[in-house]
């Protein structure tokens, strides 16, 4: 990318990041509730974040996982709680304590500080390669087979779905969740919805960054998985992060590296003004009835902004559930054994933000748990230092990837995040573990094919500064 057009890109977001900060930090001081020390981790946790997403997208090797994480980082962990610590109210009432709020601040800059470490790290030591487009690939290369059977399989499978949710997927939230609860008694329904929704994140993405690549898959081919991916996340099932996921894969697919890099600004904007009022397709009377752009201060104290709070609330148990909630052990092997069909039941339920709410007497519980408030709950520090060092590998393995996986999943992880951080991991580590098998499984087949004919898709995968193949 060109000096120019990094520039335009630093005076943009660093405008932005000015526009949303200043008036959050200047309501926090006026409002005269905390301490010196609250109020300057406060404002280090929106310009921790701010500072991040603007080196991030401005940078050579830009990963929009990497952008993303910290946008949602800003919007969520950084403005959010400065508008609600503002006016001493948390969305869903907790009762505010400044030693509680100050180790809560301190474990979201302790996550920051991990991640920060070991995605420099691991993007520093890791073989730094670029992908060379081919000269040409075959028309049955063994990666344009195995794209259409991931994109077959998946249409597939998405449509049994719809066609045994049948109208129930645009009659509203209520109309979904009442056919999903019925259809879950017969067998294999639940890994098909599991497939159809995580899918609809992952194989459209895919299958559009392979074509963009050269390998020659038929334009109808991608219509299919997009089109059916659409339906199957659609507005009306009443699932806004869902949804945007899904908006977020297609459009960052479809996209040029360069203006993916304006992407994350878009994102802000969008979660600072209307993200509330986006429920208006719900469909079951209790979603918002018209899209209305409302100030920050007003947006980001609503209950969609709960993930500081949830944090908040995990801190506060110092790890200890109510009587007869699941334990650490069982939380931390729940969102893997959900997805096995014989395993399932046994763990049913166990997610982190739901015992939370119970064991702090939350009235609501249907609630999520962003994935600092996961990691400390489940192992206090150490969770949160292992569970974020992980994220900052992942996140580094799509900035400079080693293999045709690392390109695959740049797009597909990016997008996942926004379910990811809001969490549970119960109900979303699935999505990463097929993400991450789908493209290793890709990748594979194209490492194998080049393999066995010395050459394939892959054939430039050169170490940078050294001569490129011609």
């Amino acid at each position: 990318m060109r000096v120019q057009g990094r520039t335009a890109l630093a005076t943009v977001y660093v405008a932005l990041a000015a526009c949303l900060v200043i008036p959050a930090t200047i309501a926090l001081v006026e409002a005269g509730y905390w301490t010196e020390a609250e109020l300057s981790a406060s404002v280090l946790l929106m310009v921790v974040p701010a500072t991040m997403l603007t080196l991030s997208v401005t940078s050579r090797d830009h990963s929009l996982a990497w952008s993303i994480f910290w946008a949602w980082s800003l919007i969520f962990l950084g403005l959010a709680p400065a508008y609600q610590l503002s006016l001493g109210i948390l969305p869903w009432g907790a009762v505010l304590s400044e030693v509680l709020v100050a180790d809560t601040q301190r474990v979201v800059l302790l996550g920051y500080a991990v991640a920060i470490v070991v995605f420099i790290v691991a993007s520093r030591y890791a073989r730094r390669r670029e992908f060379v487009p081919p000269d040409r690939v075959d028309i049955d290369s063994p990666l344009q087979r195995a794209t259409t059977t991931m994109v077959c399989v998946h249409a597939a499978i998405s449509g049994l779905f719809l066609a045994l949710m049948g109208a129930a997927m645009i009659s509203g939230r209520a109309a979904f969740s009442a056919r999903l609860v019925e259809i879950s008694e017969i067998p294999g329904m639940g890994t098909a919805y599991f497939v159809s929704s995580a899918g609809a994140i992952i194989v459209p993405a895919m299958a559009i960054t392979i074509r963009k690549m050269g390998v020659p898959l038929s334009p109808a081919l991608v219509g299919l998985s997009v089109t059916v991916s659409f339906f199957v996340t659609n507005p009306l099932i009443g699932s806004r992060f869902l949804t945007g996921s899904f908006v977020v894969a297609v459009t960052a697919a479809f996209l040029t590296r360069t203006a993916r890099r304006w992407l994350p600004a878009g994102v802000i904007l969008l979660f600072v003004t209307v993200f509330p009022t986006l429920d208006l397709l719900r469909g079951d009377g209790t979603g918002a009835t018209s899209i209305e752009v409302t100030d920050p201060s007003t947006t980001l104290t609503s209950l969609d902004f709960d993930a500081f709070e949830m944090l908040y609330r995990a801190v506060s148990l110092n790890g200890q559930a109510a009587h007869g909630s699941p334990g650490a052990g069982e939380l931390l092997v729940a969102p893997l054994l959900r997805w096995v069909p014989i395993l399932s039941d046994a763990v049913q339920g166990n997610a982190t933000g739901p015992v939370v709410a119970r064991s702090t007497g939350m009235g609501y519980t249907n609630v999520s748990m962003p994935l600092w408030g996961e990691a400390y709950f489940i192992a206090s520090w150490f969770g949160v230092v292992v569970g974020f060092a992980i994220l900052a590998v992942v996140m580094a393995a799509t900035r400079r990837p080693r293999s045709l996986a690392g390109v695959l999943l740049e797009v597909p992880v990016a997008a996942l995040l926004f379910i990811v951080l809001r969490g549970s991991l119960y109900e979303v580590l699935g999505y990463v573990l097929l993400a991450v098998l789908v493209a290793w499984w890709l990748s594979r087949v194209e490492r194998r094919a080049q393999r066995d004919s010395g050459a394939g898709l892959v054939q430039g995968w050169t170490v940078l500064g050294a001569t490129r193949k011609q």
